[in-house]
């Protein structure tokens, strides 16, 4: 395979990541942003519910607040076993480190003439960089997963 073959998949695989990662970091930023204002509004429903004094609601605004603060713990236990906002936060890291490699990828075969081959160095330096993302992300994943196992444990 010809170096730029090579340099050619490279970039098609990291175009790809980012557009798999990208669709990740915002599924996972809504879903972070959903449980914490769930639970904020929740809360806000509980202490209107325990603060209004309507005589004949009484016994039904005791109910609503009781379902309501049930519905946070569960909101907020949901937060904690899906980690959205960390996992959000890993793969926007991951997605920028992806992009940078993508700038540098297009900087240099900006400087190529079009008889040029690429430098099997660089194309190799390249790969050695998206491998060494990947890694890193999968080591983040581990250990988010490694701490909720963890976490869960010491709850039973």
């Amino acid at each position: 395979m010809l170096f730029r073959e090579k340099l050619k998949y490279l970039e098609d695989q990291v175009t790809k990541n980012i557009d798999k990662m990208r669709s990740k970091a915002d599924r996972n930023k809504v879903r972070s942003y959903v449980v914490s204002l769930s639970s904020a509004a929740l809360g806000a429903l509980v202490t209107i519910a325990l603060g209004l004094k309507i005589p004949s609601w009484e016994d039904g605004l005791k109910n609503i607040a009781l379902v309501c603060g049930a519905l946070i713990a569960v909101v907020n236990a949901m937060g904690t076993i899906f980690a959205y906002r960390e996992l959000w936060i890993k793969q926007k890291v991951t997605l920028l480190e992806l992009y940078t490699l993508r700038n540098e990828i297009d900087f240099y075969k900006a400087g190529l003439e079009e008889t040029d081959h690429p430098s099997e160095q660089k194309v190799s330096e390249f790969f050695e960089r998206y491998q060494l993302i990947w890694g890193t992300a999968s080591s983040e994943w581990l250990r988010l997963r490694k701490e909720q196992q963890q976490e869960e444990a010491s709850r039973s």
